[in-house]
């Protein structure tokens, strides 16, 4: 009675360790604007003498790297959401170049992981670029490209950042994605529109050409839009947004002028999986929810911008902060294949 008491055990723990094994855990896709994240050097015809040693803000190398820091604090964070194994893909914008990435990914928080990065330099007169950090384990990237948004009629007086596409797999599943800092409000919502507008129209042309040969093809697209869900540019995109219920019960990304407003987005297109229904149980990436991320340390607690996002600097006062966005995520629990073919 014994033996057979202990091979029943035996047998409930290798279940148990081959259920174990069969869980997938969480995947998060998520984006960060990183607010001027630049190096200490002057680059040549990039106009950063704002984040130099000399500069006003006296940006050292101690700054740059108390910045770094910080920022992969975030990100190591955004990745242990729900106990997940660090980040699977992550857009970030206002990234000066491939030097300040590499720092990034080096941190001792982020080393681990084994990051790397999808980044080309655009004609921004701010040297302030888009990128795609991606975790190998999880992402393999295939074809990739910026695409231009800077032309004749809408950007007359000044280049605007590009839009990053990538082509891969994400857990053996192929998207699309695309990276976006769309051009910023200067000059009032109203006056600047129309350049987000065309920015929608380019964004939206790189998906119909993908769809005119695969109809199916899953996009997701992210990025600082410089609008709100309830914008014309981004219904536009004919997406699904998962943090549309969350901007119409007043919740943002970043505040202006004490009112929050919710720039940073993460949209599925309209033919992915749907929240809630098992479209398919052998998909990994049919369940997800959004969120947008933040804790105390990240969130100012005194003067004009109390409650605001805790920035690196207020005007040229060092503040030890993070950035002036929150970041935002995708979370998707891979469901677990009951009846593998």
């Amino acid at each position: 009675m014994l033996k057979q008491q202990k091979i029943t055990l035996l047998l409930l723990t290798l279940f148990s360790i081959i259920s174990i094994a069969k869980t997938k855990a969480q995947l998060i896709i998520g984006f960060y604007n990183c607010e001027n994240y630049y190096d200490t050097v002057n680059q040549v015809n990039v106009v950063d003498e704002d984040f130099l040693p000399d500069s006003e803000k006296k940006y050292t190398q101690e700054a740059y790297n108390f910045k770094s820091m910080h920022l992969a604090n975030v990100l190591y964070n955004v990745g242990r959401i729900e106990n997940a194994n660090g980040l699977a893909l992550m857009g970030l914008v206002e990234i000066e170049n491939k030097i300040v990435l590499n720092h990034l990914i080096n941190q001792p928080l982020l080393k681990k992981y084994h990051y790397k990065f999808i980044h080309f330099d655009s004609k921004d007169a701010r040297g302030v670029d888009v990128a795609l950090l991606y975790n190998p384990s999880h992402f393999t990237p295939y074809q990739y490209r910026p695409y231009t948004l800077t032309d004749s009629f809408h950007f007359t007086s000044y280049a605007t950042r590009d839009i990053l596409y990538v082509k891969g797999q994400l857990e053996k599943e192929w998207v699309h994605i695309l990276v976006n800092h769309w051009p910023s409000r200067r000059g009032g919502e109203a006056a600047s529109a129309s350049k987000r507008i065309w920015a929608s129209t380019v964004c939206k042309r790189i998906m119909d050409s993908v769809y005119a040969n695969d109809s199916s093809a899953r996009f997701i697209v992210m990025g600082d839009f410089n609008d709100n869900p309830s914008n014309k540019s981004m219904k536009m995109l004919k997406m699904t947004n998962p943090f549309q219920k969350m901007y119409e019960n007043g919740l943002g990304s970043l505040a202006f002028n004490d009112s929050w407003h919710l720039f940073d987005q993460v949209l599925l297109s309209a033919n992915w999986s749907l929240k809630g229904l098992d479209i398919s149980a052998r998909d990994p990436l049919s369940n997800y929810k959004s969120i947008i991320y933040k804790n105390a340390d990240m969130i100012e607690s005194q003067g004009r911008y109390k409650g605001y996002p805790k920035r690196t600097y207020n005007g040229s006062v060092f503040r030890g902060g993070y950035s002036d966005h929150f970041p935002v995520a995708l979370i998707f629990t891979p469901k677990t294949n009951r009846n593998p073919q």
